[in-house]
């Protein structure tokens, strides 16, 4: 198959069009009605023999159409871009001309496209387009009749990505039927790969919400979950005390002291596995291989969920015994994210800015999934704050919405949508499905 050139640039010249192509194809069967009829007219063929030559010549033609709509659905595409490109740069004068008219230099456009994307790269060259080129992205948006998804920036091109096919929003119902934790209808990961999420948003931008569907879908995969909330909010009681309810063990803590025990008791739930790990080298190694403690049959997860962890700093801070218990917590925090993660223990945390207030540097830098949500993604401090990218012009983004980058599975943060809850949705029985799977998953792997 020949190549298509997808370089656009008003300094080449181009064979191969829309135009062309159509008229080639519709040629294509033209001459093969006209051959046929040709062929009968000339051996003057007729009665069964013409019969048997009509239904050959059907097979024939169906085949030669197949193969020729094959090629041209292949090609059309790649040439209708080109083309609109080539569009964009004449009418926005992205070129420099001689005095007689031909063109002398010219912004360069590369692009590629797959089943999910069309990828447009911007060259810069170092001319007086570089700054223009670097700003493309309402003029390829309108260009090519699609929603910038994703910009990212780069000494020697600008690269604009957009999504063919609008990306479908799943639903809460549709996070308890898959055995990966979902952001979004194409952003996951599995279990403890990579572990620990960081999940920041201002009010109003989805995260307690979305916080909430994270424990059902840990729950789903057999996991204790102990919920953290020095605010005693939504979480504490919508979620919390039903699942205690419903599991019979204690889920929810809410003082700075309950808080900071529930830490500790990680902790030592942490070292523990780690020595019934060590004295069972059988058990946990295989083929040259550490097991994580619950890819042992029989063993689970444990899920460690803090939310809000700036209200849990600032109360603890109010007397002296506070401050002791929040130097304790965030001393076994610190252990839990750098070395829970062969022992199957996961932290999440909540926060609406992810300062260095509450979470220090080396701490960040431990999360193996960063999600930021709502209109913080205008902040850039924010962004920084998140994600190693700086290179990405993060838009503003609405209620459920944000970016995600997860360690070996997204190298640079992507705009999600994350599961929408539905005003229908019975939370109640949502919960029971999820608690239901959490005893079904237990009882499956006992």
């Amino acid at each position: 198959m020949f190549h298509i050139n997808r370089r656009v640039s008003l300094c080449e010249s181009y064979i191969l069009s829309t135009a062309l192509m159509k008229t080639c194809y519709w040629a294509c069967i033209l001459s093969q009605v006209f051959i046929f009829i040709l062929l009968v007219l000339i051996f003057n063929i007729s009665g069964i023999l013409l019969l048997l030559l009509v239904g050959l010549e059907i097979v024939i033609a169906n085949k030669l159409i197949s193969k020729l709509s094959e090629v041209y659905n292949r090609i059309q595409p790649i040439l209708a871009i080109r083309e609109q490109l080539i569009f964009l740069l004449e009418s926005n004068n992205l070129f420099i001309s001689s005095s007689e008219g031909a063109v002398v230099r010219s912004v360069v456009l590369d692009f590629s496209i797959d089943e999910e994307y069309i990828v447009v790269y911007a060259h810069v060259m170092g001319d007086n387009f570089s700054n223009k080129v670097s700003e493309l992205d309402v003029y390829l948006s309108a260009c090519l009749n699609l929603n910038l998804e994703q910009k990212l920036k780069s000494p020697s091109f600008t690269k604009y990505i957009f999504r063919r096919y609008p990306e479908k929003r799943i639903s809460w119902e549709e996070t308890l039927k898959t055995t990966r934790i979902t952001i979004s209808d194409s952003v996951g990961f599995q279990l403890g790969s990579p572990p620990h999420v960081l999940l920041a948003g201002s009010t109003k931008s989805g995260k307690t919400v979305m916080i909430e569907n994270l424990v059902a879908q840990y729950l789903t995969l057999g996991a204790e979950i102990k919920l953290l909330d020095p605010k005693n909010g939504d979480l504490s009681w919508l979620v919390g005390k039903k699942l205690e309810d419903r599991l019979g063990y204690k889920v929810v803590y809410n003082s700075p002291f309950q808080i900071s025990g529930a830490l500790r008791e990680a902790v030592l739930e942490m070292n523990r596995r780690f020595q019934i790990m060590a004295d069972n080298p059988d058990i946990y190694v295989s083929k040259g291989k550490v097991l994580s403690w619950a890819d042992v049959k029989g063993n689970y997860p444990l899920v460690v969920v803090l939310d809000e962890g700036i209200a849990f700093k600032t109360e603890a801070e109010t007397f002296k015994e506070g401050k002791q218990a929040y130097q304790e917590a965030m001393s076994n925090l610190g252990s839990l994210l750098v070395k829970s993660r062969q022992a199957s223990i996961e932290v999440i945390i909540g926060l609406q800015r992810a300062s260095s207030d509450f979470i220090p540097t080396y701490m960040r830098q431990n999360f193996g999934v960063a999600l930021l949500l709502g209109s913080t993604t205008a902040d850039s401090d924010s962004c920084r704050m998140m994600f190693s990218s700086q290179e990405i012009d993060y838009k503003t983004c609405g209620i459920g919405e944000g970016y995600c980058q997860i360690d070996g599975v997204l190298p640079t943060p992507k705009f999600v949508e994350t599961p929408f809850k539905s005003d229908e949705l019975d939370f109640e029985a949502y919960f029971d499905e999820a608690c239901d799977r959490y005893m079904r998953m237990r009882n499956e792997r006992n």
